[in-house]
């Protein structure tokens, strides 16, 4: 499972980013993505990573993906496409 570490993006950066990565990821037939966000200097990110947000920007790129989410630990979110 590929690992992508969102530590020091710019919300935005971070939500260009995974969109673009989880379509990539997805395409090549990885079962998943590891998003490493933190917990201790802002939840924004990690916020987004597990909210409708990341559907609807996943949506209009015609991307519907995600089966399920790890959320178990709080500095990481991973993304199941199984």
């Amino acid at each position: 499972m590929k690992e992508i570490n969102l530590h020091g993006h710019t919300l935005y950066a971070a939500k260009t980013a995974a969109v673009e990565h989880i379509g990539n990821a997805y395409n090549t037939d990885e079962e998943g993505i590891l998003f490493i966000h933190g917990h201790n200097g802002g939840t924004a990110i990690r916020d987004y990573l597990r909210s409708p947000a990341l559907i609807a920007d996943l949506d209009k790129d015609g991307l519907n993906v995600i089966k399920r989410l790890d959320t178990s630990k709080p500095g990481s979110t991973v993304i199941c496409f199984t």
